[in-house]
């Protein structure tokens, strides 16, 4: 069995499954409650479908949402959402990777690495309980401190997930021995899900480094390249103590002579695999009490208001921690963790809206704070309505509040933020930036909520918007009594029959929650969708998928999606013409040369099919051949020219051939502007083989 097959396992999906529900982020498991609740209904169904397609390879991973958190230095963290069966797929590929990793590290855990420790394949969790190995990495700062390592100096890297070089990732990998399918595989997700869209518009930016944040298998992926640095932290025997918690590392020693040979190691190190440390953060100090230490790399409780908490004296520490709109860095923590406590208060209302303009990395804390209204009073709502029309800066931000909100202001304000959602969704300024994703989402859900958008706006806004996730949430935005029981039943059905799985999903739970009517045809809904409906016993059976040829045609020639009937022409063929054009839909986005061969290699098995058609009876020649035939090029003027120009294309390339056939010259590398040139060629030459075959 390759190591591909054993992601595709369906033990190994159903522990993937079991730990991405189990993730002990909370905050990453808001963002797809709604999908795991819908997923859920047909669970092991999907996971057999993954398997399915994982194993045909037909499982290609979607782009990921992106959320842009901004940090208390002001810069934006961004968070990747991924589907659900994304994020299965990724867990089921780093569940692999631990068990390898675990078996060189494992003589570390909570010795000298204190998180992302594999709990191991029976236990509940992916990792071992954090609050466990917290205690144990704050105990043993506490006894090294008490022998004398007094001397510390933190090791903090720069933008670490974002950072993390494809090619130094695969360089460990091998090392772990993971298997070279599974290594390939998984760096073409990872381009996927790194890859950014807002500010190029529609087109997708790649890059070749980063891992997502968010996912909870990204932590243990992380831990193989890590490894390096704890290599270099562990030389020097006892002269220094290397402590790490995530990216977290901690020096001690009992000179600041020695201190500082392995801060000039682990500086090495770092940048060794293309890491930077934030020289900023790096201080060499004297400490005297360790608790000031580990506080720096924790979220420790306020222990005399743990137990019995006293609501007066908890709002009186919460404004002594935030006066002026203002939270010291030392009070961070703390201030997140009293304000979680803390019912909601006339006294404070004003002053945290202060602190959200000055701190907008605590928009998260005050809008779980705001939500604990059931009714928000008209003093703060004037307060929240005036932060949000005062700028527009953190669109996270504004999301989360805009959410905290919904259906909890006074009519008046509920009236004027739904008319400045409509206006920002279809009538934005000149000059405004592209709405991220969770705002997009929270401004169709106001503007939704406050009946400011006909349906006409409403579908339109849905149906062409390419972002997943914000569709995702726009439709579970949308409720029966908005527009009506049949326009809501039209408008999820025709959503159900969409190429894109989570939305899918979600629309026929919605549809089977409801009991409301599914519309026939029934073949045409998406296949996840349809293992919904089976499951609530609306339709009988699922069918064969769908073919990803037309996809993936319209995909590469830029142009619209058509109806020619794949599966017809190729017949029993189908499958290896499918997966012959799956691998094509890699090669294009990663090695034009490699893709331009494959799509003449393709386009020969399109002409066998072609071929007998036009000349039933006669047996196929060579594709060379073919395309010189008189009446296959009378049939199709601007096909067959079109194919022998990318057949001789190809013979040029050094991929094919290390010399030209023709005139013995050494090839060249093919590059994208020759694909862009043929591709305007291409499409006519596609839509005249569709209309004129019959499949």
């Amino acid at each position: 069995m390759t190591d591909l097959s054993r992601v595709f396992d369906l033990a190994n999906l159903r522990r993937a499954y079991r730990w991405t529900l189990s993730n002990p982020d909370a905050v990453y498991k808001s963002y797809f409650r709604d999908s795991y609740d819908s997923f859920a209904i047909a669970s092991d169904t999907h996971l057999k479908w993954i398997k399915a397609e994982g194993l045909k390879d037909r499982y290609e991973a979607s782009h990921a949402s992106k959320v842009l958190m901004p940090k208390p230095s002001g810069v934006l963290r961004p968070i990747a959402l991924l589907k659900v069966e994304d994020q299965i797929v990724y867990q089921a590929i780093v569940n692999l990777i631990a068990e390898e990793l675990k078996k060189r590290t494992k003589q570390r855990y909570e010795k000298r690495v204190f998180a992302h420790l594999y709990a191991g394949k029976t236990s509940k969790f992916f990792n071992i309980k954090w609050q466990k190995s917290y205690r144990k990495f704050a105990d043993r700062l506490r006894h090294c401190h008490s022998r004398g390592y007094d001397h510390i100096a933190s090791f903090d890297l720069t933008s670490f997930y974002d950072s993390i070089d494809h090619h130094v990732l695969v360089h460990f990998l091998k090392e772990l021995k993971v298997d070279e399918d599974t290594i390939e595989y998984l760096m073409f997700c990872l381009r996927k899900w790194t890859s950014a869209t807002w500010s190029n518009g529609p087109a997708n930016i790649y890059h070749e480094h980063g891992i997502p944040q968010g996912p909870l298998a990204s932590g243990m992926l992380s831990e193989a390249v890590l490894q390096h640095l704890d290599k270099a932290g562990e030389q020097g025997g006892r002269r220094t103590i290397y402590l790490r918690y995530v990216d977290d590392i901690k020096i001690l020693a009992k000179t600041e002579e020695d201190l500082r040979a392995k801060l000039i190691k682990l500086d090495i190190a770092s940048k060794e695999i293309g890491l930077f440390p934030q020289t900023a953060k790096i201080n060499i100090r004297k400490v005297s009490d360790p608790e000031d230490e580990i506080k720096s790399v924790s979220r420790p409780p306020e222990p005399s208001l743990i137990l019995g908490i006293d609501q007066k004296k908890l709002t009186a520490r919460i404004l002594e921690l935030c006066r002026r709109g203002r939270v010291a860095s030392p009070d961070s923590t703390r201030f997140r963790y009293l304000l979680a406590k803390v019912n909601p208060s006339h006294r404070l209302n004003t002053r945290l809206i202060k602190v959200l303009q000055s701190h907008p990395e605590y928009a998260p804390q005050i809008a779980s704070y705001i939500s604990r209204y059931a009714q928000v009073p008209a003093g703060m709502a004037a307060d929240i309505k005036a932060y949000l029309d005062s700028q527009e800066l953190y669109h996270s931000v504004l999301a989360v509040i805009l959410d905290a909100c919904l259906k909890r202001l006074p009519p008046q304000y509920e009236n004027d933020i739904g008319d400045a959602a409509a206006d920002r969704l279809l009538r934005p300024k000149a000059g405004a930036l592209p709405l991220q994703p969770t705002y997009k989402a929270s401004l169709i859900a106001w503007a939704l909520s406050a009946r400011k958008l006909t349906y006409a706006e409403y579908d339109g806004l849905v149906s062409g918007e390419p972002d997943w996730w914000i569709k995702k949430r726009s439709v579970i935005a949308l409720t029966s009594d908005t527009y009506g029981v049949p326009s809501y039943e039209a408008f999820m059905n025709a959503r159900m029959r969409e190429n894109g799985s989570e939305v899918a999903r979600i629309c026929a739970a919605r549809l089977v929650e409801g009991s409301h009517k599914l519309t026939k045809p029934y073949g045409t809904v998406e296949t996840t969708a349809k293992h919904v409906l089976r499951a609530a016993k609306l339709i009988r059976v699922v069918g064969a998928p769908d073919s990803r040829i037309p996809e993936i045609i319209a995909y590469i020639l830029n142009r619209k999606r058509t109806t020619f009937d794949w599966k017809a022409l190729f017949g029993p063929g189908h499958k290896h013409a499918e997966r012959m054009m799956i691998m094509l839909k890699r090669d294009r986005e990663a090695n034009i040369e490699k893709f331009l061969v494959h799509l003449d290699s393709w386009c020969d098995l399109l002409l066998s099919e072609v071929y007998g058609r036009l000349k039933p009876g006669k047996t196929y020649p060579a594709y060379g051949s073919a395309l010189n035939d008189a009446s296959l090029a009378a049939a199709l003027p601007t096909a067959i020219p079109t194919l022998k120009g990318l057949h001789a294309l190809r013979l040029e390339s050094s991929v094919a051939h290390p010399r030209s056939q023709k005139t013995g010259k050494p090839t060249r590398r093919l590059k994208h502007h020759d694909f862009y040139k043929m591709r305007k060629q291409l499409v006519p030459a596609f839509d005249e083989m569709e209309r004129v075959i019959v499949p």
